[in-house]
């Protein structure tokens, strides 16, 4: 009977250390898999950020050469505008991105002041409609910034809590880096257009 106790002792212990190694693989498995989820999601949102932002590219040339229509602007907010779009469109991170459309928001503040200045340009009905498509825009661009710093929150919380933030060096998950705004966005540009 002493030895049937002791094999039954024996598999009992082998039997909770295996549910318990069970339980710690699933915990790691589930956790390794929500990362990846979350990381995806991250990246999504970056692609619908950059997606805005090609909007708004797309947009600028249009209102431009309606503006020209009406008025004469200075060949060197065009060379701007395809710079800028030059940028923007090799950028790689929230960074590069943000920092090669200060640029287009300096243009953007430059058109606006014209066309609100200049009312037989305000009353053009195609400068009406590319101006409430690039407002709009705007606001696209603030929601999309908005959902993709949602998202790395998330994900930097998930992977930085214990014990996942082990899980996460394991298998390499890295903190993501969340949009900022511009240095001196605090204080509002002074814009100083001629137009002949």
């Amino acid at each position: 009977m002493g030895n049937k106790f002791k094999i039954g002792c024996i598999a009992g212990v082998i039997v909770f250390i295996l549910i318990v190694g069970l339980i710690v693989v699933g915990y790691i498995v589930n956790a390794r898999n929500n990362m990846v989820k979350m990381e995806v999601e991250v990246e999504e949102a970056w692609a619908q950020v950059q997606n805005v932002y090609q909007r708004r590219l797309d947009l600028i040339p249009n209102l431009a050469n309606s503006v020209r229509a009406y008025m004469k602007l200075e060949k060197d907010i065009f060379e701007l505008i395809a710079n800028a779009r030059a940028s923007t469109n090799t950028a790689e991170s929230p960074q590069e991105i943000e920092k090669a459309n200060q640029e287009i928001n300096s243009l953007i503040r430059d058109i606006r002041v014209i066309v609100e200045d200049t009312p037989e340009l305000k009353a053009s009905e195609t400068v009406r409609d590319l101006m409430v498509q690039l407002e709009g825009t705007e606001n696209r661009i603030a929601v999309e910034r908005r959902t993709f710093n949602e998202k790395v929150r998330n994900y930097n919380t998930y992977i930085r809590m214990w014990p996942r933030n082990v899980i996460a060096r394991w298998f390499g998950f890295e903190p993501k880096e969340f949009f900022e705004a511009e240095e001196g966005a605090e204080t509002a540009p002074e814009v100083d257009i001629e137009v002949d």
